[in-house]
C-alpha cells in the first residue's frame, strides 16, 4: 500500500539512537452492490457503494533495540482514546527478535494462524468472496462472543518458518459474565445483570509453517480455542502456491459447542483456488457447514482484480449462499438461497 507520511520524527541519545515515525494511509472504494437478503439491508436491490478507510500506523524503537508500535482504524473506532478496557479499533504491540506481544484489536492465536481460502490476492467492495455462508474466516470467536469487544492479547514467537502462538480474550472485563453489569438505572441505582454464565477467557493456540519445497510455497497452520461451557473449536488448512501464479487451498475445522447456550456442533470444510499474473488476480472458493441441529448451509465466492496502477484497482466479486433449513430476515423475508455482488474501483493511498 502506497502510504503519505504524515509525521516522522528522530530522537538522538549518547547511548544510541531511538527512532519515532507516525505515517497516515487511506482507503476508498466506489461503486454499485446487491447485499441480498441474508444480511438484512431490507433492500435486496442493486444500490450505490462508498466507503472510506483511515489508518493512523505508528511505529518506534528503543535504545535497546525494542521495536513498538500502534495502528489505528478511523473506520472502525469506537471510544478508544476514554475507556481503556474497551476495544475501540486500536491495536499496540512491541517486538524483539522474533518475539511479538500484540493487544487491542486483533486477531486470536486460531484466526492468526490457520490459511482462509480467500486467494489469488483478489478482493471485492462488498467482500462477496467471503461472506457467503460456506466461508469459514476463523474469527467467529474474535469478538462478541457472549458479549466481548474483541480486545484481545496475543503472543506471537517465528524462528525458521515456524509460528507460534497463544491468546486471550476476555469476555466480561475479567469479571464472571453473569455478575457483570449490563445496565445501570442512576435514578434508581440499580444495576441489571444478564450475561451467560461462560467462561471468563476465550483461549486460543496456533503453530504455522511457511516455506519453500521443491519451487511450491507452502503456508499450513493448526489452531485451537476454548470458552469453558460455551464451544471448543479445533482447526487445520494449507495452501501451496505453484509456479506461474497458481494457488490451491483446503482447510477443515471441528465445532462442539455446548447445548444449553445455543452453540451447535458441526465442522466446516472449504478449498480454495487462486491465480495472479502481471496486472490480473482470481480467487475462487467454496465451503460446506454441517451442524448437528441447525442443518447445513454451503456457499462458494468469486473475486476478480485487475491493477489499473497507482493504487486503482477495478474490483469484481460474486457470493452464492444456500441453506438445508429455510432462513427469514428480520424484514420478514424467507430465502433458502441468496446472492451478493458488487463492482466498482478500489484505491489506496
Amino acid at each position: 500500500m502506497k502510504k503519505i507520511l504524515f509525521a516522522s520524527t528522530a530522537l538522538v541519545a549518547t547511548a544510541g539512537i531511538a527512532s519515532a515515525e507516525v505515517t497516515l494511509s487511506g482507503y476508498a472504494e466506489m461503486g454499485i452492490y446487491n447485499p441480498g437478503n441474508r444480511f438484512d439491508q431490507k433492500n435486496d436491490e442493486v444500490q450505490f457503494f462508498t466507503d472510506i478507510d483511515l489508518t493512523f500506523t505508528m511505529s518506534g524503537e528503543a535504545d535497546n533495540g525494542l521495536v513498538f508500535g500502534a495502528n489505528i482504524d478511523l473506520d472502525e473506532a469506537g471510544k478508544p482514546f476514554t475507556n481503556p478496557w474497551q476495544q475501540g479499533g486500536e491495536a499496540l504491540f512491541v517486538s524483539y527478535g522474533g518475539a511479538t506481544f500484540t493487544m487491542g484489536d486483533t486477531d486470536s492465536a486460531y484466526d492468526k494462524i490457520v490459511p482462509e481460502m480467500n486467494l489469488g490476492g483478489a478482493g471485492s467492495l462488498a467482500d462477496d468472496e467471503t461472506v457467503h455462508a460456506g466461508f469459514n474466516d476463523g474469527a467467529e470467536f474474535d469478538g462478541g462472543v457472549n458479549g466481548s469487544d474483541g480486545q484481545i492479547a496475543r503472543f506471537d514467537y517465528a524462528f525458521s518458518g515456524l509460528t507460534f502462538s497463544a491468546s486471550a480474550e476476555q469476555i466480561a472485563d475479567g469479571s464472571k459474565p453473569s455478575d457483570f453489569v449490563t445496565a445501570y438505572d442512576a435514578d434508581t441505582d440499580t444495576a441489571t445483570y444478564g450475561r451467560e454464565d461462560s467462561g471468563e477467557t476465550l483461549w486460543s493456540a496456533g503453530v504455522g509453517y511457511a516455506g519453500e519445497f521443491s519451487g511450491l510455497d507452502l503456508n499450513a497452520g493448526l489452531g485451537y480455542l476454548k470458552l469453558d461451557e460455551w464451544a471448543e473449536v479445533w482447526g487445520v488448512g494449507a495452501t501451496v502456491g505453484f509456479a506461474g501464479g497458481f494457488e490451491v487451498g483446503a482447510t477443515y475445522s471441528d465445532i462442539q459447542g455446548e447445548d444449553e447456550f445455543d452453540v451447535d456442533s458441526g465442522e466446516h470444510w472449504g478449498v480454495g483456488f487462486g491465480y495472479s499474473m502481471n496486472a490480473l488476480s482470481i480467487g475462487v472458493n467454496y465451503g460446506e457447514y454441517d451442524f448437528d441441529d441447525a442443518g447445513g448451509r454451503e456457499g462458494y465466492g468469486i473475486a476478480v482484480n485487475y491493477d489499473l496502477g497507482g493504487g486503482l484497482v477495478a474490483q469484481a466479486g460474486y457470493g452464492h449462499s444456500s441453506f438445508d433449513n429455510t432462513q427469514t430476515n428480520s424484514k420478514g423475508t424467507t430465502f433458502d438461497e441468496d446472492d451478493t455482488f458488487s463492482l466498482g474501483l478500489a484505491m489506496s493511498f
